[in-house]
């Protein structure tokens, strides 16, 4: 879901995408970005898009809904 109005996480970064999801790949697991627990991609798991105002783009892949809530927490602190 593209968010009406992107969230500023501070300097150049905003989440601009959040969505709740699972694959057909059966084989890949990724760490969770705030607890390290496993993410596999056949399960439901939450993902946010990060824009770059320079002009990247990245994809955070979180093991549930308070590891997201966290992440918010601390990449949105000064």
């Amino acid at each position: 879901m593209k968010l009406p109005t992107p969230y500023a996480l501070g300097g150049t970064y905003y989440v601009e995408t959040v969505s709740a999801g699972k694959e057909t790949d059966d084989e890949t697991v990724r760490d969770c970005v705030v607890c390290g627990g496993h993410v596999y991609a056949d399960d439901w798991h939450l993902v946010t898009g990060v824009v770059d105002t320079t002009g990247g783009r990245q994809r955070h892949h979180h093991c549930s809904d308070d590891c997201l809530t966290e992440w918010l927490r601390l990449m949105a602190t000064d």
